[in-house]
């Protein structure tokens, strides 16, 4: 009879056995050998997976349970991100018994990396998230990296400029165009447009039923649509051969790399700045709204934020530095005083 979690010798044909998850996997053969049957099955029950909630259980069989989660409750992007960041951290650290796990072997594994602020941002709010979920389900009874710290997160501070979008719109093909118009007459993040699909489109307004706040809000994410897009929309459906709004020339969804590519591609042969993105352009819709007189809760509500605290801390904030640096412009292209200056130090 099969003994798990012990190892035993199978006179009929010479080996050491063991049973792990209901198989029988040889050891190592010749009585002789118990030492080396006994390592192996050690390094054999080092890597056999475990549910969760065990006491024996790995870092990686939880991050596995939250990735199986995520899986059905998340956004594709979202689950790549976790999937990037926790399938890396399981392949250094997964084999660490959760109860033993601490915030330095995460510390440890991201000094392994050459990553940026932002990339080690998003790792350690991963793999947190994912002992914070095993703790939310009653999995472990606390999260053992609770208390980390994360770099602050690098917010873009500035908007796009008319000539930059007027050089992206000169140099872009004739399908990107159509993206880069919708993003800066709505404001949406570029995700939204790019994933577009007629059924989300009426005469007035998009109808976003999955977006990023959606677990948060519990509603849809509503996009109003000026009168120009609502012509383009009119006029691209006429057209339309694809189920997305915004196809590229192959009639399918654009990538977040494709769109990247293709600026990268545009900067490559003109002047535009290192840091201009499609993102930026939500920020100057941002912006404008609020040096426009939108009132912030307004603003969120049409940005899809969830809180005021993003129009605060970022559009607010690019909007007071434009209307100064609007304001300094001004001043010094103001007509001469005919007064004559006085010399310095002369009275």
């Amino acid at each position: 009879m099969a003994r798990p979690n012990r190892i035993w010798f199978r006179k009929d044909i010479g080996w050491w056995m063991v049973t792990l998850g209901g198989k029988k996997t040889r050891l190592a053969e010749g009585k002789e050998n118990k030492k080396l049957a006994e390592q192996k099955f050690h390094e054999l029950a080092a890597v056999q997976a475990r549910i969760p909630e065990a006491p024996s259980a790995r870092v990686a069989d939880v991050i596995e349970a939250f990735l199986a989660w995520a899986k059905r409750h998340r956004s594709e992007e979202t689950l790549r991100n976790y999937l990037w960041y926790g399938e890396q951290f399981s392949e250094h650290s997964g084999y660490i018994s959760v109860s033993d796990l601490k915030p330095i072997h995460l510390t440890r594994w991201l000094d392994t990396k050459q990553w940026g602020q932002t990339t080690e941002r998003n790792a350690r709010r991963s793999i947190y998230r994912a002992f914070a979920w095993a703790c939310e389900e009653g999995i472990i009874p606390a999260n053992p990296l609770k208390g980390i710290r994360c770099p602050k997160a690098k917010t873009r501070e500035r908007i796009m400029s008319r000539h930059e979008y007027a050089i992206l719109m000169k140099n872009g093909g004739r399908q990107f165009r159509k993206l880069l118009f919708a993003l800066r007459h709505t404001g949406c993040r570029p995700k939204e447009a790019r994933l577009l699909k007629w059924s989300q489109v009426q005469s007035d307004k998009w109808i976003l039923q999955e977006h990023k706040t959606a677990h948060v809000v519990g509603k849809p994410r509503i996009i109003y649509l000026t009168k120009s897009m609502q012509r383009l929309m009119n006029n691209l459906r006429r057209k339309a051969t694809s189920e997305y709004v915004f196809p590229n020339t192959r009639g399918k969804p654009w990538s977040s790399n494709a769109v990247r590519l293709c600026i990268q591609r545009i900067k490559q042969k003109t002047d535009l700045p290192k840091d201009v993105s499609a993102y930026l352009l939500r920020h100057a819709f941002g912006t404008n709204a609020i040096m426009n007189g939108v009132d912030v809760a307004t603003v969120a509500e049409l940005m899809g934020h969830s809180s005021l605290e993003m129009i605060s801390k970022v559009y607010c904030h690019l909007a007071g530095e434009h209307r100064h640096l609007q304001n300094a412009v001004d001043r010094i292209n103001r007509p001469a005083s005919s007064a004559k200056p006085q010399p310095i130090g002369m009275g």
